[in-house]
């Protein structure tokens, strides 16, 4: 007769001390995406930063695949919650665009590893790199940025129709649409080591300027 799997839950102490361990494997993968990009990420280098084997983190993460994955979601977690900050920071509504283009390039122009890690797995690295699949997509990263674009619609669209609450929508995704755009191209710059004409501050000022006031003046 075979023996029946043990459903028993965890205790909170097992629990915690688990979560625990899972941050500090992933802050283990950050330091090493920072100084090598995302190849540079597999369970022996993340093993070796922590002084673990690798089979140890077996028991959190059964794959570079489930680790990087892992990570990538954290990675936008810490984006979402810089742009959610600075949107709420925000007071007049008129400029909260604004905030939000210059809030995604302060986050990433000092971490561009992090950055190609979430939007250009599949453009820059080889077969063998993780590319974030449909699955992912769905439960993990559509569920957050959805999210985010609720709360610029909800800033940007009070006492709004049905309709216009959409095209305040639209709008959004374009301004972040332009930021992801702004911070791509600073990153093709800065691997070709081949600086943009305009300075960031410049670029920052003309796509603010642009959405600053967009959803009043149309």
């Amino acid at each position: 007769m075979t023996a029946k799997k043990s459903t028993k839950r965890p205790s909170p102490r097992v629990a915690r001390k688990r979560e625990r361990s899972r941050q500090e494997i992933l802050e283990a993968a950050q330091s090493i995406l920072r100084n090598g990009g995302v190849e540079a990420v597999t369970l022996a280098s993340v093993a070796g930063e922590l002084g673990l084997t690798k089979p140890a983190l077996y028991h959190y993460f059964p794959s570079k695949e489930a680790l990087v994955r892992t990570l990538v979601v954290s990675l936008l977690d810490d984006e979402i919650e810089a742009l959610t900050a600075a949107i709420n920071a925000e007071k007049s509504d008129d400029h909260v665009l604004g905030a939000m283009i210059r809030a995604f390039y302060e986050h990433y122009i000092r971490h561009l590893e992090a950055f190609r890690a979430v939007y250009c797995q599949a453009q820059l690295y080889d077969s063998h790199a993780v590319i974030i699949d449909e699955q992912v997509l769905r439960e993990e990263i559509n569920p957050r940025t959805r999210g985010l674009f609720d709360l610029l619609e909800e800033r940007l669209s009070r006492n709004a129709t049905k309709a216009e609450r959409a095209r305040c929508r639209q709008i959004a995704s374009s301004a972040w649409l332009a930021a992801l755009g702004l911070m791509t191209m600073l990153g093709v710059a800065d691997a070709a080591n081949d600086p943009l004409v305009h300075t960031d501050e410049s670029l920052l000022e003309s796509l603010t300027r642009i959405f600053d006031g967009t959803i009043q003046a149309g």
